[in-house]
């Protein structure tokens, strides 16, 4: 019986979310673009679309594996233009970013999160380490 129990709970326990759209609060989080304008995340994902899938790209310039990260995204674009590029960076703070910005040789928009990666975007992707990527298809379902 304790193992059927144990058994359960583990099965129980291993459900993963997989989310197919943002929900309201994280698509309200506002983000900071390069001039330092607060623009909501919805906002940044509608800037031209043109119909393309986009690709978004979670990091911090100063992890070795996010750096690693930025190359194969800009290895990627040379190769293919399937994709919008947006840049979300959870670096320690603004002028971090700013810093490091001239040396991502990815194009696209860029935007940095304010909230690190603890606010409504992060909590939503459940956001603990970085590099992550998603695709949102052309009605920006991931």
């Amino acid at each position: 019986m304790k193992r059927l129990l144990f058994l359960f709970l583990l099965l129980t326990s291993c459900g993963v979310f997989h989310p197919t759209k943002f929900n309201d609060l994280s698509l309200n989080e506002k983000l900071l673009n390069e001039k330092r304008e607060s623009i909501k995340f919805s906002e940044a994902l509608k800037e031209d679309k043109n119909q393309k899938k986009t690709l978004i790209h979670l990091y911090a310039s100063y992890c070795p594996f996010s750096q690693k990260s930025i190359k194969d995204v800009a290895k990627l674009q040379s190769e293919s233009d399937n994709f919008n590029y947006v840049s979300l960076s959870v670096d320690h703070s603004y002028h971090d970013w700013k810093r490091e910005l001239k040396n991502i040789p990815i194009k696209g928009k860029h935007f940095y999160l304010s909230s690190k990666g603890k606010g409504a975007i992060g909590s939503f992707l459940n956001l603990k380490k970085v590099p992550r990527f998603l695709i949102l298809d052309e009605e920006d379902e991931i």
